[in-house]
């Protein structure tokens, strides 16, 4: 199973996040934080999508060097990656067959 990727860069506000996924039809929204500044984006994201009617179409994966398996639970992501590989076997795991 391959993977389509669309990196939108740095710097992303939440609400373009959430259009780009839709936009794509992405069945899975990853990203990873370098910086603690950045994770309430995160937790932003799944509020928007789940105001927008659409947290249960989308996974939501994340990880990078400040975030945990915990950080991850607490805001209610779908999983957590602690790196690349480990994301990839995830999708594998999210995505229907």
């Amino acid at each position: 199973m391959g993977f389509k990727v669309v990196n939108l860069g740095v710097d992303i506000l939440a609400e373009d996040f959430v259009g780009a996924a839709a936009d794509n039809k992405a069945q899975i929204i990853g990203w990873s934080a370098l910086l603690t500044t950045t994770m309430p984006a995160m937790k932003e994201v799944i509020e928007i999508l789940k105001e927008k009617g659409k947290r249960d179409k989308v996974k939501v994966i994340v990880g990078g060097a400040p975030v945990s398996r915990k950080f991850s639970d607490d805001i209610g992501a779908d999983g957590y990656a602690p790196d690349a590989a480990s994301a990839v076997d995830l999708c594998r795991k999210l995505l229907p067959s």
